[in-house]
């Protein structure tokens, strides 16, 4: 079944971090992301909210625990841990 995988988390500042997020397109695709949504809070633009769809939630569960998508988030301003709860159509 599809499944999202949703991102809460805060960063340092909005523009340099959606220009690290929009630098790693290749590498969600390559590792199973269908398409994705980037939201942010009207009063504050350091808290974002990102929706990453895949096809299964195998998929989904192995993007979120790969190594190479913390390190992203590290190297693109995100503070602290990020919150990744993933969800499944029913």
């Amino acid at each position: 079944m599809p499944a999202v995988l949703i991102v809460k988390a805060n960063v340092a500042s909005y523009d340099p971090w959606r220009t690290a997020y929009d630098s790693f397109h290749a590498f969600r695709r390559e590792n199973g992301v269908t398409g994705d949504e980037v939201y942010c809070s009207p009063e504050d633009m350091t808290s974002i909210l990102v929706l990453q769809f895949f096809d299964t939630v195998e998929a989904a569960q192995a993007f979120a625990s790969n190594p190479g998508l913390a390190e992203a988030m590290r190297s693109s301003g995100v503070i602290g841990a990020p919150r990744l709860t993933i969800t499944e159509t029913v």
